[in-house]
């Protein structure tokens, strides 16, 4: 290869590196959004009121919906994998993006999910209890 050739390669290829990172950026912010979260103040001072108990039991209920949304994300990205041959092998030659990776955080997500709807629960029951 001459001179020229490489000066090329070596631009093309870094253009396709920024074009990668600059699409990683614009996503990013976009997947980022999550609800709020509280102090231990802040759980501490809610429970002691009724409203408080349903305020807590919104948060909890949201926060179970957005971790429901994840994880049917990544059990959409797991079953996409299942179809797309492995392209990046690492170096025990098993892909790096395999489907078991985004199974078990499709899994955790949802047994997340399972827990911030049982406390929602709870503070549902202990608001209507204090009435």
């Amino acid at each position: 290869m001459t001179n020229t050739h490489q000066i090329f390669g070596r631009h093309a290829t870094l253009a396709a590196v920024c074009v990668v990172l600059l699409a990683c950026t614009l996503v990013v912010p976009a997947v980022g959004q999550t609800p709020p979260s509280l102090s231990k103040k802040e759980l501490k001072t809610l429970s002691a009121t009724p409203a408080g108990q349903e305020r807590l039991a919104a948060y909890y209920r949201d926060k179970a919906e957005h971790l429901r949304a994840k994880a049917q994300e990544f059990a959409a990205q797991a079953d996409y994998l299942a179809t797309q041959p492995a392209t990046i092998e690492s170096k025990q030659g098993i892909s790096c993006n395999c489907t078991s990776h985004y199974r078990y955080f499709s899994k955790l997500y949802a047994q997340e999910a399972k827990g911030a709807e049982t406390l929602a629960a709870q503070h549902d029951h202990l608001s209507k209890t204090k009435q």
